[in-house]
């Protein structure tokens, strides 16, 4: 037979709180000391990564203004051919 769960209520998740670590301004001078330290660790796109990025985006916003151009053009003589 299959095991059924015994239990139907969800798990509560429970934060640890170490020692020392329940004052709310030393949790929040911990996280901005962590926040700080993985900014460290990101990497920094180059002038070319940035540019060709950047012209990716231009091109899809391009696109997609000529597509809605386009279907805006089509639905007005659709709705202009039923309003006469």
């Amino acid at each position: 037979m299959l095991k059924m769960r015994q239990t139907l209520e969800p798990k509560l998740r429970r934060r640890v709180i170490l020692s020392g670590q329940g004052n709310l301004f030393a949790r929040i001078k911990q996280f901005l000391l962590e926040c700080w330290s993985e900014l460290k660790l990101a990497q920094k796109p180059m002038k070319q990564e940035v540019a060709s990025y950047s012209m990716a985006v231009l091109v899809v916003i391009l696109a997609l203004a000529i597509y809605m151009a386009i279907l805006d053009i089509i639905f007005a003589r659709i709705f202009a051919f039923f309003t006469r």
